[in-house]
C-alpha cells in the first residue's frame, strides 16, 4: 500500500477545498466589509480576505452574511461579509488600520483585494 492509499483509508481524513475569487472593496468598517464580486458567494462561507494596499499585504478570516446581486447589472454581485475573531487583529490585519484609513483611499483604486475561500 503506498503513502496515498493509507491516508485516504483512513477513518479521520479531512479535506478543504478552497479557491480564489478576486474581488472589489466597497466598504469597510470595524465589523466588516461589503465586497463587489463577479461570482455569486454562498451565505455562511468562511474564507480569508487579502487586501494589497501601499505595497503591504492585510489579511483576516470573514463570512460571507449576505450575498446579492445587482439590479440591472447582470453578473455582478454585492456580498457583505463580516469579520471573524478567529485570532486577535495583529501587525498585518485589515481591521487594525481600518480607523486609519480614509475613505477616499478606499475609492481610489489603490486597492487590490481577493479572497480565499
Amino acid at each position: 500500500m503506498d503513502a496515498l492509499d493509507a491516508i485516504l483509508q483512513a477513518n479521520d481524513v479531512v479535506a478543504v477545498l478552497a479557491r480564489e475569487v478576486t474581488v472589489r472593496l466597497v466598504e469597510l468598517s470595524i465589523s466588516g466589509c461589503l465586497l463587489e464580486s463577479s461570482h455569486q458567494l454562498p451565505v455562511g462561507a468562511m474564507g480569508t480576505l487579502l487586501v494589497r494596499f501601499d505595497g503591504r499585504e492585510l489579511v483576516d478570516d470573514v463570512r460571507v452574511i449576505r450575498c446579492r446581486q445587482s439590479e440591472g447589472s447582470s453578473g455582478i454581485y454585492y456580498v457583505g461579509a463580516e469579520f471573524l475573531w478567529t485570532s486577535a487583529p495583529h501587525e498585518g490585519s485589515l481591521r487594525r488600520i481600518v480607523t486609519r484609513l480614509q475613505t477616499s483611499a478606499i475609492k481610489s483604486g489603490n486597492w487590490d483585494p481577493s479572497i480565499r475561500m
